[in-house]
């Protein structure tokens, strides 16, 4: 996904920080950063209506990935290492996290990231991931999904712009992070001063 946004020259993460970071958290899914894995099979997957988390996956097994070694050149690099699926690979993912804004009554989740390995993009699993999201949040009495769209990207606009997305043109994403974050926080021109009563 770095990549493909063109932020090859600030990733960092590593396979330790991504677990770290979404894996042991002690809260439950959607409380904290989650993680949703987009997983296909030649094989149905067996419908699941127990689970220990708020989450129960969503199972599709309308689709025929009989020829997945024609369609997906990479497909054993992405071979699930959960041990007993042999035959389940990655196909894409999200990673969302609580979020509030101030305007609004309600807190929502913030959608970071959306991908879609490109030899599987045109089957719907982006739409498929984000009403996932949107569902949760839904259920769970959120207010709203938060996200950024890359303004070079005209097709995912659209598929947003149609499923009643809000665009606010106006605003610009700003970050403070690296060399920068480190030497803005080491300034010691602001005196911070708490006032008490």
């Amino acid at each position: 996904m770095a990549e493909y946004h063109g932020l090859s020259q600030i990733f960092t993460t590593t396979e330790a920080s991504l677990y770290n970071n979404l894996f042991k958290s002690q809260n439950p899914p959607f409380h904290s950063p989650t993680a949703l894995i987009l997983e296909i099979s030649p094989n149905p997957f067996p419908h699941t209506t127990t689970t220990t988390t708020n989450f129960v996956p969503i199972i599709k097994n309308n689709y025929n990935f009989n020829t997945l070694e024609t369609l997906d050149h990479e497909l054993e690099s992405y071979r699930s290492k959960i041990i007993g699926h042999d035959d389940v690979y990655v196909a894409g993912h999200v990673l969302v996290y609580p979020s509030y804004n101030g305007f609004f009554e309600k807190p929502g989740l913030f959608l970071d990231q959306m991908f879609v390995r490109k030899c599987y993009r045109g089957m719907k699993f982006g739409k498929l991931l984000f009403s996932t999201v949107a569902m949760q949040a839904e259920k769970m009495g959120m207010g709203m999904v938060d996200w950024l769209v890359a303004d070079w990207n005209e097709e995912t606009i659209n598929f947003y712009e149609k499923m009643g997305a809000h665009y606010i043109p106006d605003y610009r994403l700003c970050k403070l992070y690296g060399d920068q974050l480190q030497a803005f926080g080491k300034k010691s021109d602001y005196e911070p001063r708490i006032y008490r009563e």
